[in-house]
């Protein structure tokens, strides 16, 4: 493997390393947490080190050979893919060292806090504050993504390609940097208001910050075991939403609400779709609760908004068990995790833009057939750029990533039915849960989960936020160097 990889791997885990040691400034407010410390200690130390090892290793060999776009591309999901499994790996041994979780419920809480799921294997009303704060920081920082946290402070001529490979496509300022320094500060200017929107709201301190970074996330883990439900609180509830709406939305959208352009907004083809979305999916889904659930038209409606937008936002926080909720809503959420977030954002799913282009192209294919008008050609979507036109090349990548998105979730939900013989309902709305990185459950994953079963949603999880497309390219990568070998 050349060096200049080996030195985009070195910094990242430098960085993951110093992310792992964040949590223990729990133990100022939360002494009781002390004995817990060093499980962090020694698990960011241990990245800290062997990042550091290899970044200065690599510099003292590294060439001056430039590498073509399409080799810089493999290495790039290479490394990408490379450091997502190593943040894992290291995001969940503070839980091993603690005696909190097995190996394996280790990495699976890790894997859905680093991709923003949410569902998870643990008694939060067990857990120490220093683990439920480690769970909510992994979430608040995969959903910015480890390559965008990196350029903030370096500069390498990899840092476009490792950029777009973790699931950035636009660079908002001139300069990457600037970009990623743009909206890191948006979500630290996000999570301060969300954090004192949920005091005002009557939460808790603690509480508020982990639920300001895991809806800002739309990551979904809650310090408490009945989720925002728990607190019974319209105006808690009211907050979470408007966190998950701006944690859905397109990078470059809230960039465009930051300067006051809310006219050019409301252009946003994603925007528009997904408002009509929201809307639609809250009024059926309040409809149906109304009459199959027999709650009030007041309750059905809070519940609808809140598990409405948390399935489409990705997000994962609920209002109640869904145990009893009968097919109809059920089926309308998963419809919504399937369907996803916004493209650019740090939600899950399809994403809007696709599924919007999807059924642009259907139309635009039947008019074909019907009248003698432009075919696929004249697809035109806005985005926060500005309009543009849907090139033939764009409409076939879309296709083909719905196509294998749909057979992976046929393929995890088939597994799933496999290993724990549930219901397939169960199983898909679950590995939906997992692929869409969404956090709902309809109460199969949980700490009485079996091992095989939080494997296949491990590989869910991670095909899901790295864009399916880019672990295949970094498997191709690392088969086609073993065949060279």
């Amino acid at each position: 493997m050349k060096s200049s990889v080996n030195i985009c791997f070195g910094k990242l885990m430098i960085l993951i390393g110093l992310l792992c040691l964040v949590p223990i400034g729990v133990v100022v407010f939360y002494p009781q947490d002390l004995k817990y410390s060093l499980s962090f200690v020694y698990s960011g130390l241990f990245s800290i080190g062997i990042g550091a090892f290899l970044y200065a290793h690599s510099c003292k060999k590294r060439g001056s050979s430039k590498e073509n776009r399409p080799a810089l591309g493999k290495k790039s999901a290479l490394v990408v893919v490379g450091t997502w499994l190593w943040a894992i790996l290291i995001g969940a041994l503070p839980f091993v060292f603690s005696g909190q979780l097995p190996l394996i419920q280790s990495l699976f809480e890790s894997t859905s806090g680093w991709t923003t799921t949410g569902l998870s294997v643990m008694d939060v009303s067990q857990v120490p504050h220093i683990f439920l704060f480690h769970r909510s920081f992994m979430q608040f920082c995969g959903g910015l993504g480890f390559v965008m946290m990196m350029v903030m402070v370096t500069h390498d001529p990899h840092d476009m390609m490792l950029f777009q490979s973790e699931g950035h496509p636009d660079q908002l300022m001139p300069t990457l940097k600037k970009t990623a320094r743009t909206i890191f500060k948006i979500f630290l200017f996000l999570l301060a208001a969300g954090t004192l929107a949920y005091c005002m709201a009557g939460m808790p301190l603690f509480d508020s910050i982990n639920h300001a970074m895991a809806s800002l996330s739309t990551g979904g883990f809650s310090v408490k075991a009945g989720s925002i439900g728990e607190y019974d609180s319209w105006a808690i509830e009211l907050v979470t939403v408007v966190l998950m709406l701006f944690g859905t939305t397109n990078f470059a959208v809230l960039l465009l609400l930051t300067k006051g352009k809310f006219k050019q907004v409301w252009k946003v083809s994603e925007v528009k779709f997904m408002s009509g979305l929201i809307v639609a999916s809250v009024v059926v889904l309040t409809v149906l609760l109304r009459f199959q659930m027999d709650f009030s038209w007041i309750e059905s409606f809070r519940k609808a908004l809140l598990d409405g937008i948390s399935a489409i936002s990705t997000t994962g926080f609920s209002s109640m068990s869904y145990a009893e909720w009968t097919s109809a809503p059920i089926c309308v959420l998963l419809v919504l995790m399937i369907i996803g977030g916004g493209m650019g954002s740090t939600a899950g799913g399809i994403k809007i833009m696709r599924v919007d282009l999807f059924l642009k192209a259907i139309k635009a294919h039947i008019r074909r057939e019907v009248e003698d008008v432009p075919g696929l050609s004249s697809i035109e979507f806005t985005r926060a750029q500005g309009k543009v036109r849907a090139t033939d090349a764009l409409i076939r990548q879309i296709f083909c990533f719905i196509g294998v998105y749909i057979l992976i979730l046929m393929a995890g939900t088939f597994l799933i039915c496999v290993f724990s013989n549930c219901g397939v309902i169960e199983a898909l709305f679950d590995f939906a849960s997992s692929l869409g990185t969404v956090g709902l459950s309809l109460g199969m994953t949980g700490p009485q989960t079996i091992e095989p079963v939080l494997l296949v949603e491990m590989i869910g999880m991670v095909l899901g936020r790295l864009e399916i497309f880019v672990v295949f390219v970094a498997l191709y990568s690392v088969r086609k160097q073993f065949i060279k070998r």
